[in-house]
């Protein structure tokens, strides 16, 4: 092991740290409103577009942290970075589990959102720093599935849960154990590597020959999965005829396949960063098309769950792994940069999407949006990944 790494044990903390708080940010803080968007369009009587919006709130935050998260990283410590985040998360959700009016849920979920563009970054930068070479991409790959592990756990709450305010306030009693958790494993203020020293942070650091395909790709895959997280729950309740339970179950699914996106590293290593990420937007055009076109067969859901949630994490997996080697001066600059493209799309997608599919209905939509994926693949790295 190399001088300044963490001991044998500690990379298995790591992991269980990030999973942690990635799984309440992203999981439940950015992607629990998916979940319970039919109950919350009843509530308020809302419309596909207005639906569309109020997923938007929590992109506009996140946006702006993922900027802020790689400078920050460097300069505060990851632990004082990754504990902000988790504040944001606790607060934001118990925010919307207050809320009476769409506008006071719109804050909760602009404070909530800010949660996720905060906590992935700095685990880059400990990772890299951190751990020896052979364990980085295993150990980021798990980090990325902690998603999975979110919606999981955030779908079967409200399963056992019938209504969305309290269900909103659990997951932030658990954002708050999540963070602690992290607080106590990670590091603080890493000192600077005398190897690489000061990294002046410029547009043209982040917008290069090399970055330019990763960036673009983040921004696509936004963009197409975005319409599943926003509105998959809300098309089996709707066009679909599914219950409220049985789509809850759908998103389970969806978490449980999730957690193969932990094996990313593995399969990166064996098939190669090029084959594993096409092979994934692959599995997620499926994914899209199955829903879109048969969105009232079980089957046909079951089957799009289990293909969206194993695929989508292996493509971030992908991503995360592709930035730390195309960012290596900055790792959690780079990260932040391809989160912010990947924010862009989830920005852009529900407002105007879900705007569309007042007009021409969920179906299209979605079917576009496969599309969109399988050009994507012509972005797929074309340098070796380790």
């Amino acid at each position: 092991m190399s001088a300044g790494a963490i001991p044998a044990a500690r990379p298995v903390a790591l992991a269980s740290a990030g999973i942690g708080v990635v799984a309440v940010t992203f999981g439940m803080a950015r992607y629990g409103f998916g979940l319970l968007a039919p109950d919350i369009r009843a509530s308020f009587g809302l419309s596909s577009g207005a639906l569309g919006l109020l997923a938007a709130a929590s992109y506009v935050a996140y946006l702006a942290t993922s900027v802020a998260a790689g400078v920050l990283s460097a300069r505060l410590g990851a632990r004082a970075i990754v504990a902000a985040g988790g504040a944001c998360a606790v607060a934001g959700m118990t925010l919307a589990g207050l809320a009476q009016t769409p506008s006071v849920l719109f804050a909760g979920l602009l404070v909530a959102g800010a949660s996720a563009g905060l906590v992935f970054p700095p685990f880059s930068d400990v990772v890299s720093r951190r751990l020896p070479i052979a364990r980085r991409a295993r150990v980021l790959s798990a980090i990325s599935s902690g998603t999975g592990w979110g919606v999981a756990l955030a779908a079967l709450v409200a399963l056992v849960v019938d209504d969305w305010r309290t269900t909103w306030l659990l997951f932030a009693l658990i954002a708050a154990a999540a963070t602690g958790w992290a607080v106590v494993v990670l590091p603080g203020r890493l000192a600077p590597e005398h190897s690489t020293g000061i990294v002046q942070r410029r547009p043209h650091w982040f917008v290069c020959p090399r970055s330019g395909a990763l960036l673009g790709g983040a921004l696509l895959v936004g963009l197409a999965s975005s319409v599943y997280w926003t509105f998959g729950v809300d098309l089996l309740a709707g066009d679909g005829g599914l219950s409220s339970t049985q789509s809850r179950i759908f998103l389970v699914v969806v978490g449980v396949a999730s957690v193969g996106g932990t094996l990313s590293g593995d399969l990166v290593r064996r098939l190669g960063g090029q084959a594993t990420f096409v092979l994934a937007l692959a599995g997620e055009t499926a994914a899209l098309l199955l829903l879109g076109l048969a969105p009232g067969h079980v089957g046909a859901a079951l089957a799009s769950a289990v293909l969206f949630g194993a695929a989508y994490n292996v493509v971030l997996a992908v991503e995360a792994i592709w930035s730390s080697l195309v960012f290596i001066e900055r790792p959690s600059a780079g990260l932040a940069a391809t989160m912010v493209m990947n924010g862009l799309g989830f920005l852009v997608g529900p407002p105007i999407l879900g705007a569309v599919a007042d007009h021409t209905g969920y179906g299209a939509v979605f079917v576009a949006a496969a599309g969109l994926l399988l050009a994507t693949t012509a972005l797929a790295p074309r340098e070796h990944l380790e």
